[in-house]
């Protein structure tokens, strides 16, 4: 008996550019500042959100982390390390607005990003414990 396997395909830099410019049609001169330079189009990304909630734009912010829930389900390598690297690693929850920006993530990337702080916690341990020695 055959089955029927659904093959899911991964989004790319290049699907993170066509949605990001779709969605945030602003960040189009950064983006393009950088061609091929997919972490500092990322960063530039995270620094919109980051803005968005400094604002207490939730629109946008909500917006915001809509495409990075999108892409994070399904990414290539490159495009998860942008976004681990790049994104989540640059965005915080500290201040009065943290909380109401956490809520606006996804299970999926509040768990990615308590990853991306223990691993830099572990690096930060490691580096320390090198220092000691």
């Amino acid at each position: 008996m055959a089955t029927s396997m659904s093959v899911t395909r991964l989004y790319t830099a290049d699907d993170f550019r066509r949605l990001a410019l779709a969605e945030f049609p602003e960040l189009r001169e950064e983006l393009e500042e950088y061609p091929d330079l997919l972490h500092l189009q990322m960063a530039a990304f995270a620094r919109r959100t980051e803005r968005a909630k400094e604002e207490g734009d939730w629109d946008t912010y909500a917006r915001c982390v809509r495409l990075a829930d999108t892409l994070w389900r399904h990414p290539d390598e490159a495009l998860l390390n942008a976004l681990n690297v790049s994104y989540l690693e640059m965005i915080d929850f500290d201040g009065a607005r943290g909380p109401v920006a956490w809520k606006h993530l996804s299970p999926a990337l509040q768990q990615g990003w308590r990853a991306m702080q223990a691993y830099l916690a572990e690096l930060a341990y490691k580096a320390k414990q090198s220092e000691r020695r």
